[in-house]
């Protein structure tokens, strides 16, 4: 089966191969959805569906007369199977793997590193690290933005401190530019984030074929905000420093 796309709970045609190398047509109710590993290149990310033996046998053999010797029969045709499984590291999982090939010893072991769950978790990191590049870049241009603006409103600073400004009434006034600043980029950024975030994310997860989920944490985002105000302004402080130093007389006479 091939790039299933539906949703748990419904019912599809699925067409398996007889004992006989016929094929037949039978109904099943997808219970899960789940991202295949590439495994002897019968499954990959978007391709192929699990069913337990039973399920498979029900499918290929009928009811009727001939159902117990269908069952019996060999298959033919190009069908794999296999046993992925996991176990933990060191000498109990070396001998849980020599027990189970003693047990079954028509199994071969096979180590498999799944590479294509492996690569979707690496596309999975991308979004957190352009975030990342993204805060840095922001970052910067607001620290840049403050020292301009400090430096190019020196006479209103003068002039505010001539009229009775402390140094501490001088720092908030570039605290709350900062605020400000930050306040119109969480406004815009963070709703038009989360739509451009979710129609990428299941553009992304359709073109794997996985299942496109996508989940809006609103306390990460609350977090998110928060965390952007109180950063705004602690970058705040070397401009604030900076406007605080000057005299106002210094500042009057500059321009």
């Amino acid at each position: 089966m091939h790039e299933l796309h539906t949703h748990v709970g419904a019912v599809v045609p699925v067409t398996v191969l007889t004992p006989s190398g016929g094929k037949r047509t039978s109904s099943f109710r997808v219970v899960s959805q789940i991202s295949f590993p590439v495994l002897g290149g019968v499954l990959t990310l978007g391709s192929g569906a699990a069913f337990t033996v039973a399920g498979y046998g029900n499918a290929a053999c009928p009811p009727g007369p001939h159902r117990t010797a269908c069952l019996k029969a060999p298959f033919s045709g190009p069908i794999a199977g296999g046993v992925l499984a996991a176990v933990v590291p060191g000498q109990r999982g070396r001998a849980a793997i020599s027990h189970y090939l003693d047990t079954y010893p028509a199994i071969t072991a096979l180590p498999i590193t799944p590479t294509s769950l492996v690569n979707f978790g690496e596309a999975v990191n991308f979004p957190l690290i352009f975030g990342v590049m993204l805060a840095v870049s922001g970052a910067a241009t607001l620290v840049h933005l403050l020292l301009v603006s400090v430096s190019r409103r020196r006479r209103e600073i003068g002039l505010l401190k001539a009229l009775g400004f402390v140094n501490g009434q001088v720092a908030a006034s570039v605290a709350w530019q900062a605020t400000t600043l930050a306040l119109a980029g969480v406004v815009i950024g963070v709703p038009l984030g989360v739509v451009v975030g979710q129609a990428v994310w299941i553009a992304f997860a359709n073109n794997l074929g996985v299942v496109p989920v996508s989940v809006v944490q609103i306390w990460l985002l609350a977090a998110l905000c928060a965390g952007v105000l109180l950063v705004a302004n602690l970058l705040a402080v070397a401009p604030a420093l900076t406007a605080t130093r000057s005299k106002s007389g210094d500042l009057l006479r500059t321009l």
